[in-house]
């Protein structure tokens, strides 16, 4: 395969496949399947987290981690 192929096979998953999705505490992730990423369903919405260490901090005390955490969220159109 070719170095063309390649990049045309990267913007091809880039565009199609995974959509952005934005963590509790702000991260962006482009062209990354959420999937792989730990999340919970909290006031009837998914909550994505970077790392188990958060989602077990989560778990701990939901209201306390999102309260500490949501202040990374605003301004970030959903």
């Amino acid at each position: 395969m070719n170095r063309s192929n390649k990049g045309m096979m990267a913007d091809s998953f880039k565009q199609k496949d995974h959509p952005r999705f934005i963590t509790l505490c702000g991260r962006i992730f482009r062209a990354t399947d959420a999937a792989y990423f730990p999340r919970v369903e909290y006031r009837g919405r998914t909550i994505y987290l970077c790392t188990e260490s958060c989602l077990d901090a989560f778990l701990a005390d939901p209201d306390v981690f999102y309260k500490v955490h949501r202040n990374s969220e605003k301004g970030n159109a959903h």
